[in-house]
């Protein structure tokens, strides 16, 4: 894609995206960024090699922890690493009862997660606004597709993308 040579994954998926990984494992212009549940499926050590930035997850992490942790390591990894773009792995199987996951987030912490990578990659303050291909993934519970709506809309309503965008990313 023109003018952009460095891109950053932030995944939060529950599951360490071994795929990606494995695909940039030794290009030094992707950054990936993994917070996931260290005890749940793949476990692939030669994959996390590609990790600059790894939060190995503890089962049933709960909002206040995993938020903590979410802010705390995407902001040294902004500051790390000066991207172009960021692809965002929005996974929904971090949520509380999720049969897959088997982490503790409730919807408004999904909404919070959300909003807080946009701040910190968009927000006022920052010296240039990261365009952010933000995709959901994972979430195998009915409630998922509401929840996504929220944060969509929250998202719009905290000015962090516009109507016009999301419109655009939905058809997609």
């Amino acid at each position: 894609m023109e003018g952009i040579s460095k891109a950053m994954i932030v995944d939060l998926d529950a599951h360490q995206g071994n795929g990606h990984e494995r695909d940039f494992i030794s290009d030094s212009r992707v950054y990936i960024m993994d917070v996931y549940n260290k005890y749940i499926y793949p476990h692939d050590s030669y994959a996390k090699g590609a990790i600059r930035c790894k939060v190995e997850l503890q089962a049933y992490t709960e909002d206040d922890r995993y938020l903590s942790l979410v802010r705390k390591n995407l902001e040294k990894a902004l500051e790390e690493f000066n991207p172009d773009i960021i692809v965002y792995n929005a996974g929904t199987d971090v949520l509380e009862g999720d049969p897959l996951g088997a982490l503790s987030i409730s919807p408004e912490g999904i909404v919070q997660r959300d909003q807080l990578v946009f701040e910190l990659a968009r927000g006022k303050g920052r010296p240039r606004q990261i365009p952010i291909l933000m995709v959901t993934s994972g979430g195998y519970q009915k409630r998922t597709a509401q929840i996504i709506a929220d944060s969509i809309k929250n998202l719009i309503a905290k000015g962090l993308i516009s109507h016009q965008a999301a419109a655009v990313e939905t058809e997609i």
